[in-house]
């Protein structure tokens, strides 16, 4: 199992539309292959950073995430209004 922690930084002035379109890849990752968890999460004092938890059932399934539709028509979408990209990839070791 893997777990993903993505952390955007979004132009301020972009936010609106980014949002929408992150909403948009929520809606449509959760629907494929491997997907067991993809949360979209906004910060209390800083709207305009937002962080994605992702959990995937292998890594494999998480490349094929990454390189598939849904992910491509996002990063169109969001073309220059994420001024920033924070990632962590997790292994879980407890039950």
């Amino acid at each position: 199992m893997l777990t993903i922690i993505a952390r955007p930084t979004v132009d301020p002035d972009k936010l609106d539309n980014i949002k929408q379109a992150m909403l948009e890849l929520v809606e449509n990752t959760r629907k494929e292959e491997g997907c067991l968890r993809y949360e979209l999460h906004q910060d209390n004092n800083q709207p305009n950073k937002l962080t994605f938890l992702e959990t995937w059932e292998s890594y494999e399934l998480w490349q094929k995430h990454m390189d598939g539709e849904a992910v491509r028509k996002f990063r169109q979408r969001s073309s220059g209004g994420i001024v920033a990209m924070d990632m962590t990839e997790l292994t879980r070791i407890s039950p």
